[in-house]
């Protein structure tokens, strides 16, 4: 497995969806994509897209959990005052 697709493992559905969505990636598939897909849960399906995206590196989803994880601390560090 490549380490951008063992990143893209630590995200949910949501949070990839947010991550394409501030790629600016899109999703056309074809009718033999949509085949392929067919009986493949959301979030694999994303994974499997996002890790063949070539607008897509390790920097970006690395920098995304990154800026998830802040973001997390922020909120549980608001949460306790």
């Amino acid at each position: 497995m490549s380490i951008k697709k063992e990143l893209l493992e630590e995200l949910t559905e949501e949070q990839l969806r947010r991550l394409a969505e501030y790629k600016g990636i899109k999703f056309n598939l074809t009718e033999a994509k949509k085949k392929y897909y067919e009986g493949w849960s959301e979030r694999d399906k994303l994974i499997d897209l996002l890790n063949d995206s070539r607008c897509l590196t390790v920097a970006d989803v690395e920098r995304f959990i990154i800026d998830k994880v802040k973001s997390c601390d922020s909120s549980s560090s608001t949460l306790v005052n």
